[in-house]
């Protein structure tokens, strides 16, 4: 899917979709109220000091994102999303004039639009309610959840693991899910294995290694697979 039509296709997620030109701190306080508890019970703080790694999609930096919250959009937003907890984390700027941050309820915002990319909160079979990321072709739609776990090491240290992934490709009524190699080739047709295995080859992709453009490239290719041969 192009930028232009990831853009369409946020603007159309939810129907009552408006486009707003307000602060965040009047977000805040017209979404949630003044009971600053109902976001998330506290300000931001960080409670994996002690975890090495980075449980953040891609480097734990705030970027520049657009948000749906209620049924409001708004653009502009500094945000991080949380693979190990499933919550975005917001920056913004207090009217103290310093910067504050805080961890958004999942349940009032239902998608983010992040560096290109769609996240949409879904509860897919009998999964946890996630965030995840979109990719659409004509009939065709695919949903990547992304985590990271806790575990442990050495001394008792812990540390976040390497990063998950796992795929939803839906096609009308139909659905596969695959997460590594073996599931992947398991979830087409036998009579189709063949060229889905060619392709992982051609791509020469590795689950374990992918970064996310090669995921992407990957799943673009997929969908295209389905489209061109009549689906799944």
């Amino acid at each position: 899917m192009n930028r232009a039509g990831v853009i369409i296709f946020f603007l159309v997620l939810m129907p009552a979709l408006l486009l707003a030109q307000h602060s965040f701190e009047e977000l805040v306080d017209r979404t949630f109220g003044s009971d600053q508890g109902l976001v998330n019970g506290i300000q931001f703080s960080n409670q994996y000091i002690r975890i090495e790694g980075n449980p953040y999609f891609f480097d734990g930096r705030f970027r520049i994102a657009s948000v749906l919250i209620g049924d409001q959009f708004y653009e502009y937003v500094r945000l991080r999303y949380n693979l190990y907890t499933q919550k975005v984390e917001i920056e913004y700027l207090a009217p103290e004039d310093h910067m504050n941050q805080l961890i958004t309820v999942p349940e009032q915002m239902p998608a983010f639009y992040l560096d290109g990319f769609v996240f949409r909160r879904m509860q897919i079979g009998e999964e946890e309610p996630a965030y995840y990321m979109v990719l659409s072709s004509e009939k065709t739609n695919c949903y990547i959840g992304w985590s990271v776990d806790a575990i442990g090491g050495g001394n008792s240290q812990r540390r976040f693991g390497p990063l998950e992934r796992k795929f939803w490709i839906q096609q009308g009524e139909q659905w596969i899910v695959f997460h590594d190699r073996k599931s992947y080739l398991q979830a087409f047709p036998p009579e189709r294995k063949k060229e889905f295995k060619y392709l992982l080859k051609s791509k020469d992709f590795h689950f374990n290694q992918a970064g996310t453009l090669e995921v992407l490239t990957l799943v673009d290719a997929i969908l295209q697979l389905l489209e061109e041969g009549g689906g799944l």
